[in-house]
């Protein structure tokens, strides 16, 4: 058999990781230590069940978790007993983030109303509503059909005579250019912003085909009041300082390394 071949048997493969394995195994000590099963622990699976289950662990239950647990442990010590968790990426994520939510993890006060005001106007941008925009539109596949109908209504028909099914609504408002866009497609919104309000315009394509468009408003951009909004700017101001405190912690633990670069 070609070498290409045997690199892709299964039995192969199974063998080698098997063999490396073992190599492991034997150059490491043997002494695995000891396993304890203490009440807390007992305390904690029973406290996890009902979180889960709404129910009090049963003496039956609750020995079935614990030994549940007790494998877990034994193959998370061996897997560190053979080093499995090194150069393993998703191992490694998940630490990261761990450690990332201890360092996160510090209750942070309550602000004072001027800092939670000062924190509003830094970030103002957060809490300004976009351009909006509400308006009716017909619909039609064609470009032609829906120029003609533009073209019938400014001559005096009557706009709810034309227009094909559609699953899209007849009318939308208070949309931003994100909503805008979701909804009928990218540049739809940059279409609408060339129009003005009063009057059936068009044709506007979209992702569905074209549409005639009446605006009724148009939104101007506004600030949310922060005494509407209290609440939201509090937890983004919690979330900043909890970020904060993570780069504070980041940057602590970096003093203790020495950082040696070596050049490629």
């Amino acid at each position: 058999m070609a070498p290409g071949g045997l690199l892709k048997q299964p039995l192969l493969w199974f063998l080698a990781i098997g063999l490396a394995l073992f190599v492991a195994d034997s150059r490491i000590p043997e002494n695995r230590g000891e396993i304890v099963i203490t009440p807390a622990l007992r305390d904690r699976l029973a406290t996890l069940w009902t979180t889960q289950t709404g129910l009090v662990a049963t003496e039956a239950e609750l020995n079935s978790l614990l030994d549940n647990w007790l494998k877990e442990e034994v193959l998370y010590r061996e897997a560190l007993r053979l080093g499995l968790d090194q150069e393993d990426s998703i191992v490694r994520r998940r630490l990261v983030q761990k450690l990332g939510f201890i360092a996160e993890s510090e209750t942070i006060p309550t602000p004072e109303q001027g800092e939670l005001e000062a924190f509003y106007l830094e970030n103002l941008d957060d809490y300004t509503l976009p351009v909006r925009y509400s308006f009716r539109h017909l619909y039609f596949q064609q470009l032609a059909t829906a120029e003609n109908a533009l073209a019938r209504i400014n001559e005096g028909a009557a706009a709810q005579e034309f227009g094909e099914p559609t699953m899209l609504n007849p009318a939308y408002a208070y949309r931003s250019a994100l909503d805008l866009n979701a909804t009928f497609g990218a540049s739809f919104d940059g279409q609408l912003a060339t129009l003005t309000a009063g009057s059936w315009q068009g044709p506007v394509q979209s992702g569905f085909g074209f549409h005639l468009v009446w605006i009724d408003a148009i939104h101007p951009s506004e600030v949310t009041p922060l005494e509407g909004i209290r609440p939201q700017v509090l937890q983004d101001f919690q979330r900043a300082r909890q970020l904060q405190a993570r780069d504070a912690y980041v940057e602590n633990l970096l003093e203790e390394y020495t950082i040696v670069v070596e050049p490629p």
